[in-house]
C-alpha cells in the first residue's frame, strides 16, 4: 500500500485560502488554519463559533462614557477652583482632586474599566485645570510666567491627580 496514493485532497482554510490545513472547527466542521483556531474548553473553534466577546466590566458604551466624562469635568473644574485658593497646597491637594474625579467617573460608568475611560480621566483632569487657570488667573501660569512655578504648580499636580484618577478607575 502506497501512502502517497491514499493521501486525501488538500484542504484550505476558509479565511486564508492560501493556507493548507487539516484542522476543522469542532462545532461547524469548517477547515481552519492554526492562526484562525481558537482554543476553547471543548476543542478548537473558528471565530464565529467561539463567539469571543469582551467581558461586561470592560464594555463602556457611549452613554456611560459621555455621562462620566461630563460629571468628571464638572467635578474637576469645581475641585481645581477650590484648590486655586490654596495655590501653595496644590501639590498636596491634587491627590484629593484625582480621587474625587476618579470616584465620580467610576460610579457613573457603573464601576467599569476601560482604557478609553482612563484616557478620558486624564483629559478631564487637565481640562479642569486649564479652565480654572484661564477663568481665574487669565492663563498667566499657562503662558509660562515662572518656570519653577509652572512645573511645581501645574505639571506635578496634574500628573499626581491623573495617576490617582486612573488608579481609582481600575
Amino acid at each position: 500500500m502506497n501512502l502517497v496514493d491514499n493521501r486525501p485532497d488538500a484542504t484550505y482554510c476558509e479565511r486564508h485560502p492560501s493556507r493548507e490545513t487539516s484542522l476543522r472547527c469542532g462545532k461547524c466542521e469548517r477547515y481552519i488554519c492554526p492562526r484562525c483556531a481558537i482554543q476553547t474548553p471543548v476543542g478548537y473553534r473558528c471565530a464565529e463559533c467561539a463567539q469571543i466577546k469582551r467581558l461586561p466590566q470592560y464594555q463602556v458604551g457611549g452613554t456611560l462614557l459621555l455621562r462620566s466624562v461630563a460629571a468628571g469635568l464638572g467635578v474637576s473644574v469645581i475641585a481645581w477652583f477650590l484648590v486655586s485658593y490654596a495655590v501653595f497646597l496644590r501639590f498636596f491637594l491634587s491627590f484629593l482632586v484625582g480621587a474625587a474625579i476618579g470616584e465620580v467617573m467610576t460610579r457613573l460608568s457603573r464601576r467599569r474599566s476601560n482604557l478609553i475611560l482612563e484616557a478620558a480621566a486624564v483629559l478631564v483632569v487637565v481640562g479642569g485645570l486649564v479652565v480654572v487657570e484661564i477663568v481665574r488667573f487669565g492663563g498667566s501660569a499657562l503662558m509660562g510666567s515662572g518656570y519653577q512655578f509652572t512645573i511645581v504648580g501645574l505639571i506635578l499636580p496634574v500628573i499626581i491627580a491623573s495617576v490617582v484618577a486612573v488608579l481609582k478607575l481600575r
